[in-house]
């Protein structure tokens, strides 16, 4: 009988999918190999299977790059939670985070469970937070500190080279047309990017996504300063740092070593984050 919607290859492509990404994390955790593979098999369809498979492709990249070593004997039901959760993402973003859990988790031992926290955290985030928080915690402002450090209000740290965005830096972060989701009639994207005018509605927009980042402790606070040049200043935590480096596929404790490690990546480039003036 003919073929004509190719329905052999296509089940061809998935089955090989299938096998690549149930060896990739059968590597990474031995004792549950078969498991993974019935798991992808009975649970995972194929438009979740086409995530997973960036997921893991965007995983060995970082494991590589970052020469960790691989244990074999990873937690299986971190695995486990990743496979589920991660393949529902299609967001680049959100992908490279997800794909930084698993490298994270790739050297643990069995015993090691501690990443089942940060699932949680980033299963509940939008596209937009996810940019949001890359943009803040990425930018070498961040780690403008000198030792010894304080802690503000417990959680929060304060750089001496304030993280200050202004308006449009922050709507970028939303990965889609501004107007199929801002309520401003005949407005463009570029519009209500460019247009102070429509800056207050916009935000308003994701207001409640950055309240709901402060709530979850990801940032200490966000000040807004609608009435002065427009901007945002950004207030980082602890939790929101090693979120954000765990989520990179690093690991690194206490809070000093990972502005250490922040700041000496930022020498690497050339950039000194007590001076960086950022334009946006």
């Amino acid at each position: 009988m003919d073929d004509p919607i190719g329905a052999k290859a296509i089940g061809k492509v998935v089955e090989a999918s299938v096998k690549g990404i149930g060896r990739f994390l059968g590597t990474l955790c031995m004792p549950a190999a078969e498991e993974f593979g019935l798991l992808l098999r009975d649970k995972v369809t194929q438009y979740r299977l086409n995530n997973l498979q960036k997921i893991v492709d965007k995983s060995q990249a970082k494991i590589d790059h970052q020469h960790i070593p691989i244990t074999g004997n990873a937690n299986p039901r971190i695995l486990k939670e990743i496979v589920e959760e991660s393949s529902w993402a299609n967001d680049d973003c959100l992908q490279d985070m997800w794909a930084g859990l698993i490298a994270e988790s790739a050297g643990h031992a069995q015993s090691n469970d501690d990443t089942l926290a940060y699932i949680a955290e980033l299963k509940g985030l939008t596209a937009f937070q996810a940019r949001l928080l890359n943009a803040v915690y990425s930018d070498p402002r961040c780690c403008s500190i000198k030792q010894p450090i304080t802690l503000y209000e417990g959680s929060s740290f304060l750089p001496e080279n304030p993280i200050l965005f202004d308006i449009p830096t922050v709507l970028r972060c939303y990965p889609a047309p501004l107007n199929e989701i801002v309520p401003i009639s005949k407005a463009t994207h570029d519009e209500i990017v460019s247009d102070q005018t429509h800056h207050g509605i916009a935000l308003g927009r994701f207001r409640p996504q950055i309240d709901a980042l402060i709530a979850r402790n990801l940032f200490g606070q966000v000040h807004y300063f609608m009435s002065h040049k427009d901007r945002l200043e950004f207030l980082p935590s602890v939790h929101g740092l090693d979120f954000y480096m765990r989520c990179l596929g690093y690991s690194v404790y206490p809070l000093e070593a990972f502005l250490v490690t922040l700041q000496h990546w930022c020498s690497l480039k050339g950039v000194n984050p007590f001076t960086y003036e950022r334009k946006g």
